[in-house]
């Protein structure tokens, strides 16, 4: 029948051959069973990703990423770690703040615990340590400070002779009670708060601070270290020196050329202006 002829030429047409009839390659195109290779170079660090838009006229936009090369990590120094970690022999300026080896250097010739960060702690110590070697005081490092302070930490010797704890207390001691006989009236060879004249009004104080002066001016001067108004701290002794250069008066050192003193008949103890400049200073 017509019909049936269209239907079998239609199945003849769509069947698929059998596996038999696949004619198969053979030799070096056969790659059964083979597994991938790898390449023996490495493949590249940077990774191309290449998107083509079509934008405004079919311009292609290309994206590549790729990892930061190795370098070396760089530290940026503040002003106060370059100071802190200067050479010693360079006598760097080290202040409040900085921080580093040298400023552990520091703290270990002061006897302090060496955290590296010149603080409070280390301004006021250095700051003794500058007072006992008679230096400019400023609780900073400057050249004078740094000659002082390495010789200290080679010969293990960190205060000089004015810079005893006992000496700073006993100067306040000496302060304390010279301003407690406020008011005591002048008596001339008086020695006692009834009445003093110059020499028994120093001997007295020192002697309640806990040092004896001899009774006169002048022996009191023999008896005291010299040293320079610059050098002179409050407690200290001031003389007071006629043309001659022989002693005829002395008083206690306030500061800020100031004293405390019994000057003469009439006038009671009192702080007063130093009023001249042939003066000496001495220290017990």
């Amino acid at each position: 029948m017509p019909v049936t002829a269209r239907r079998t030429s239609l199945s003849r047409a769509v069947s698929q051959p059998s596996e038999a009839s696949i004619v198969r390659p053979t030799g070096r195109t056969l790659a059964k069973h083979r597994k991938p290779t790898k390449s023996g170079a490495p493949r590249a660090a940077a990774a191309v990703l290449s998107v083509g838009l079509a934008v405004g006229g079919g311009a292609a936009i290309s994206v590549t990423t790729s990892p930061a090369p190795a370098s070396a990590a760089t530290t940026t120094l503040t002003p106060a770690q370059i100071r802190g970690n200067a050479p010693i022999n360079s006598h760097p300026y080290l202040r409040f703040r900085d921080k580093g080896k040298t400023v552990s250097y520091v703290q270990r010739a002061l006897h302090l615990g060496p955290d590296g960060y010149f603080g409070t702690s280390t301004v006021n110590t250095l700051a003794k340590f500058q007072r006992s070697w008679g230096i400019r005081v400023t609780g900073y490092t400057d050249p004078k400070t740094w000659g002082r302070l390495t010789w200290a930490a080679k010969h293990k010797v960190l205060w000089g002779p004015y810079g005893k704890s006992t000496t700073t207390t006993f100067r306040a001691k000496v302060l304390k009670e010279a301003a407690k006989l406020k008011g005591t009236p002048y008596r001339y060879g008086g020695t006692t708060p009834r009445g003093f004249d110059c020499s028994g009004y120093t001997g007295y104080v020192y002697k309640k601070a806990g040092k004896k002066l001899p009774r006169t001016s002048r022996a009191q001067y023999s008896a005291t270290k010299h040293i320079s108004r610059k050098s002179a701290k409050p407690g200290d002794l001031v003389f007071f020196k006629s043309g001659g250069g022989s002693v005829y008066h002395v008083g206690i050192y306030a500061g800020g050329n100031l004293l405390w003193h019994a000057s003469k008949p009439g006038r009671p103890v009192a702080k007063a202006k130093i009023w001249t400049s042939s003066v000496a200073f001495g220290r017990v």
